[in-house]
């Protein structure tokens, strides 16, 4: 049996293919914001039904910023919802209103151990009614097993799902479909992480990927302020009369 019809599918890619596999393909990704990132991309950026890896070594290093215009396109293209499963600290809705992220969309869930958190994952996943989520497991816990749920659950459901994992997770096997290291421990003075693709669709591993995080928190105006303070005051008084 040939295998000329699956490479013309291109179910079956060539490694000497792989240089132009990328430029030549109908975008069908999720904009990531950083063009030398999409251009190494499947699909030309953020896969739109898979498992996506995150590792750093602590928080704070920029991970978030990495995936705001991404997240920012699924909210201006779909009406679906943007789930965070345990999240180590509570997001400060104004720094995420003033990146334009709209928070009536955001459903935070906190589960209260392991299982729940995978079962809150799994019912989220096949729900279809979140086009991204942004999960924190217990490492000690996770298991392969479940990351082939998570991935499975994930493409039936079509949503972007993005775990994020400590650096000594990177050793282990997995099947997310794209893995990615932030390099540098924190933030550069230049606002720039650096950034290491460890497994990606259709290519191989690239190290050494310098992405500017240009865009900041707007910054707010006196009367912005005045509002919003005047308006939590009102709320205070309401709860305590």
């Amino acid at each position: 049996m040939s295998i000329q019809p699956l490479i013309n599918d291109k179910v079956i890619w060539r490694a000497r293919d792989l240089e132009h596999s990328v430029d030549h393909r109908s975008v069908t990704g999720i904009p990531t914001g950083f063009k030398n990132l999409d251009r190494l991309l499947y699909g030309g950026g953020w896969p739109r039904d898979a498992l996506v890896e995150v590792f750093f070594e602590k928080y704070g290093c920029g991970e978030l910023r990495l995936l705001i215009p991404g997240l920012r396109s699924l909210l201006a293209a779909e009406t679906r919802w943007i789930v965070w499963v345990n999240p180590p600290f509570i997001p400060y809705s104004p720094a995420l209103k003033t990146l334009e992220i709209d928070v009536n969309r955001v459903l935070l869930v906190h589960p209260q151990n392991h299982k729940e958190a995978l079962w809150a994952t799994e019912k989220i996943l096949e729900s279809g009614s979140c086009s991204a989520a942004l999960l924190w497991l217990s490492e000690e816990e996770l298991d392969s097993k479940q990351l082939r749920r998570i991935q499975t659950r994930a493409k039936e459901g079509r949503v972007c799902t993005i775990l994020f994992r400590p650096l000594r997770a990177t050793k282990q096997f997995s099947p997310a479909e794209l893995r990615l290291c932030i390099e540098s421990k924190t933030v550069s003075p230049k606002d720039e992480i650096t950034l290491s693709i460890l497994k990606r669709k259709g290519g191989w591993q690239v190290n050494n990927i310098h992405l500017p995080l240009l865009w900041q928190p707007a910054e707010l105006t006196r009367e912005y302020l005045t509002a919003r303070w005047q308006q939590w005051r009102e709320l205070r008084n309401k709860e305590n009369p």
